[in-house]
């Protein structure tokens, strides 16, 4: 088809006319003989009833015509660079030829001429604002173009309207971002005078117009997606960042990319600090293998799984759900973990039940103390009197009185510890540093230990005032300090240290041995009633010191380890007022 402009002969003008003239008088012409586009044009142009001895124009208003330019300013502009190179190649071979820039209706928005385009050569209508559709004009470079909506040339006869047989044309369509037309550029020029690279001239000017068209809108779509992406990102960032959950996403190779405020609470670690680095979980992880890591590299989500993990922050529970993220090849391209932090759902069931545990031996200890004590009472009393009605005859009598009388006053004392669980003494709260009170306790109890070749040693931190009541927290620390010192059986070190945690706003204070340990099965046990390791004890010193640190809403955390000791952490809140 680019080729049409050199491979059909100027002389074939005349054997052209002689095919025009007889199809314009209803004679039968063998097709064969003329160009099929050409061929059906003309079928198109007796359809519309065009008169081939007269051009009907249809002109538009200025007003109109400045509207429709407006509708194209891109591509006009586009197109200014290209009309004039397309003016400069022409001049080499003409300085004779029309350049036109149509609308997706036929209406020339534009016209360039060469020097030497007079408008008495001119026969037809090229001016801005005349319609060149084939309904207007018969067959045309323009008209055809938008009918079949492909390249074409007009050569000369071929036209249906005989006044345009001067003139060969070729026109090229631009096709616009949705794939449709959306302007024609077109070259007229005297016929006989073509240039043989016309055709390819234009259809290379309205492809680069194309381009640039379809290059301007992808990067509009790229500024677009760019937008919407980062307004993507920002809502994303706003509900991670909002969750209570910690959020922690890994690509394939285990890098951390995202990691939401929660996270850093959870983790207490910024950010910054960790993002674009290798995801490693708590310190002490019951799992050899971070469960995130392990999604990854078995391909497979975790659902539910809780871990009782430590780091400087002390003991969480952490409940974990992992996901697998993939690629467009529905290759694994990372993961995304969320972690919950149940600890202090899990502290609280833990507070529940010891309530529970302590409130079924307040109940029963309510219900026996009193059942005991009046009898215990009148045995004492008969057995005082009896050892002070004794002479010294009866010395040995006496001694065996006095005897029962301790033994009874050590059960009125156990009596009163049972009391105390069943209707424990509300906290006479006062402020005071909890670091002098340990101080105290600690010159007074070291004799204790050091008969038992106990050393005591203190590692206590700057902590501020804490409203607490101290006789029951000394008791407390007492009931800590005396089992220690019974889980030892000589030599040992009992270190009593305290801690200030900001995040939580709380004291901690934690008394360690290094003992004989406790079993795992049994450090759930612990705090309840007449539960005890030791042979003589009953396990109600420690059940008191769990109800006090209620009291006090605290809590009391164990870690043990066989052979190597035990340390009990009582936690406190800071308040400044109670």
């Amino acid at each position: 088809m680019i080729d049409r402009l050199i491979s059909v002969p100027h002389l074939n003008q005349l054997v052209m006319y002689s095919i025009w003239e007889r199809y314009i008088k209803g004679e039968i012409v063998d097709s064969k003989n003329i160009f099929s586009e050409t061929y059906k044009a003309w079928l198109r142009c007796t359809e519309y009833k065009i008169d081939p001895y007269q051009i009907k124009t249809n002109k538009i208003s200025e007003e109109v015509l400045q509207t429709r330019k407006s509708m194209l300013q891109d591509v006009l502009d586009l197109l200014e660079p290209h009309i004039q190179t397309i003016k400069t190649t022409l001049s080499t071979h003409s300085e004779t030829f029309l350049i036109l820039i149509a609308d997706t209706e036929g209406f020339i928005l534009e016209s360039f001429t060469g020097k030497d385009t007079t408008r008495e050569f001119i026969n037809v209508p090229f001016s801005a604002g005349i319609s060149y559709t084939e309904q207007s004009m018969g067959n045309n470079s323009i008209g055809s173009v938008l009918a079949t909506g492909m390249p074409l040339a007009v050569i000369g006869a071929e036209h249906y309207v005989k006044d345009f047989h001067r003139w060969s044309g070729v026109g090229s369509p631009i096709i616009g971002e949705k794939g449709d037309i959306i302007a024609v550029l077109s070259v007229i020029m005297p016929c006989g005078m073509e240039s043989p690279y016309t055709l390819s001239l234009t259809v290379a000017a309205a492809k680069a117009v194309e381009a640039t068209i379809k290059q301007n809108q992808l990067e509009k779509n790229l500024l677009a997606t760019g937008k919407a992406l980062r307004v993507l990102m920002q809502q994303s960032d706003i509900i991670f960042n909002a969750m209570s959950q910690g959020v922690i996403i890994l690509n394939s190779d285990g890098i951390v990319t995202f990691f939401n405020r929660a996270a850093e609470k959870i983790w207490n670690i910024d950010a910054n600090e960790i993002i674009g680095k290798s995801f490693s979980c708590f310190r002490r992880c019951p799992h050899s293998k971070p469960l995130l890591i392990s999604t990854i590299q078995m391909a497979k989500p975790i659902t539910n799984i809780e871990c009782k993990c430590r780091n400087a922050q002390g003991e969480k529970s952490i409940l974990v759900n992992t996901s697998l993220l993939l690629d467009e090849k529905n290759s694994v391209s990372g993961a995304i973990g969320i972690f919950t932090d149940v600890t202090d759902i899990r502290r609280q069931e833990a507070r529940i039940r010891e309530q529970q545990k302590l409130a079924v031996v307040g109940q029963m200890a309510a219900g026996m103390a009193h059942e005991i004590r009046n009898p215990l009472t009148a045995v004492r009393g008969f057995a005082q009197l009896m050892s002070e009605k004794m002479g010294e005859e009866h010395i040995i009598y006496k001694e065996f009185m006095e005897i029962m009388v301790r033994e009874i006053d050590q059960a009125d004392n156990f009596i009163n510890n049972f009391l105390q669980l069943a209707k424990p003494k509300p906290p006479q709260m006062q402020s005071c540093s909890l670091n002098d009170l340990i101080i105290s306790f600690v010159r007074i109890f070291e004799t204790q230990a050091f008969l038992q070749g106990v050393k005591i040693t203190t590692e206590l931190k700057d902590l501020p005032t804490i409203i607490i009541d101290k006789d029951q927290i000394k008791q407390v620390l007492l009931n800590l300090c005396q089992n220690a010192l019974q889980a030892m059986h000589q030599q040992g070190t009992i270190i009593i240290s305290t801690c200030y945690h900001g995040t939580e706003n709380e004291i901690s204070l934690s008394v360690k041995d290094n003992g004989h340990g406790i079993h795992q099965d049994n450090l759930d046990k612990l705090g309840t009633p007449f539960f005890t390791t030791k042979d003589k004890g009953t396990g109600l010193g420690l059940s008191i010191s769990y109800t006090i640190v209620d009291k006090h809403r605290g809590r009391i955390e164990v870690e043990s380890q066989l052979g190597e000791g035990t340390c009990f952490t009582v936690y406190l809140p800071v308040d400044e007022q109670f």
